[in-house]
């Protein structure tokens, strides 16, 4: 069985959180572990929480073999390099992804503590936290779990000590990648300097202004390929703005560590493993 499903968040969040997101994938128990496809997470430009209340991933960076360690409930920083998650037969993610900013204002942490990398959430938010984990696997169904999840958050949202400002709603802007990016307009709309800008976008984003274009545009450029896979990488490079077809497969190559066929050779042998346990 597998389950997959968006989530608006609350009103009250909305500002905070752009959505959740839930993936539930059960397999036979005696399924062996090698046989289970490595899923590909090449970079997007996002912040996020992610809670695991069943089994825990298997997740390796890209250019290394020893796997990393993972929590029930983790905050990740702005991605850098791609992530290869090998999924357990009982795998339940809930992602909250974050407005850019949102996550520095809700739990008031500089994200470029955390570029590349995550924290644990228990050792952020405490108490409240452990309370979480603890109910989120007796919950009778994925609608409870996001509603347990949503209390904690809009607790936070409540005690929020940072608003809404110019800056962050120009970083939502530079979501769209077609959106315009030179850096003295951004900070202009900002009402900020070029140094301030740079200084509070790293601060409330993790990353420098261009490199968080350069993310947007690559992501772009892989959920193009994903809607329409006999589109050709020629076709998909000029319509995401790249100089040339070169300039594209550099970027794959710095983001997802391999050339673009190749990452969706992975992607598509994850999709047809798991076609047949679809049920959402």
């Amino acid at each position: 069985m597998a389950f997959y499903r968006e989530y608006i968040p609350h009103p009250a969040l909305q500002p905070f959180v752009r959505h959740y997101l839930l993936l539930h994938i059960q397999l036979d128990p005696k399924t062996p572990h090698d046989s289970l496809p490595v899923k590909p997470y090449p970079p997007s430009t996002e912040q996020c929480l992610y809670f695991y209340p069943y089994d825990l991933t298997h997740s390796t960076k890209s250019g290394n073999k020893t796997p990393e360690s993972v929590s029930s409930a983790i905050i990740v920083g702005q991605p850098l390099t791609r992530m290869n998650i090998r999924i357990n037969t009982n795998y339940l993610m809930l992602k909250v992804s974050f407005q850019p900013g949102g996550l520095f204002r809700l739990l008031n942490i500089p994200m470029y503590e955390l570029v590349d990398g995550y924290a644990d959430i228990e050792a952020v938010a405490g108490r409240t936290m452990k309370d979480v984990n603890e109910r989120l696997p007796e919950a009778p169904n994925y609608g409870a779990m996001i509603q347990i999840i949503e209390e904690f958050l809009l607790r936070k949202a409540a005690q929020c000590r940072h608003s809404v400002l110019p800056i962050d709603i120009v970083a939502q802007r530079m979501l769209n990648p077609a959106a315009y990016h030179q850096l003295d307009r951004l900070a202009y709309d900002a009402s900020l300097s070029t140094r301030q800008f740079e200084r509070k976008f790293r601060e409330r984003v993790g990353i420098s202004p261009k490199l968080f274009t350069r993310i947007s545009r690559f992501r772009q450029a892989y959920k193009l390929r994903e809607a329409d896979p006999t589109r050709s990488w020629v076709d998909i490079a000029y319509a995401c703005s790249y100089y040339d077809p070169n300039h594209l497969i550099k970027d794959f190559q710095q983001f997802a560590g391999t050339n673009p066929s190749q990452l969706f050779d992975e992607e598509l042998a994850c999709q047809d493993f798991f076609a047949k346990y679809k049920s959402h």
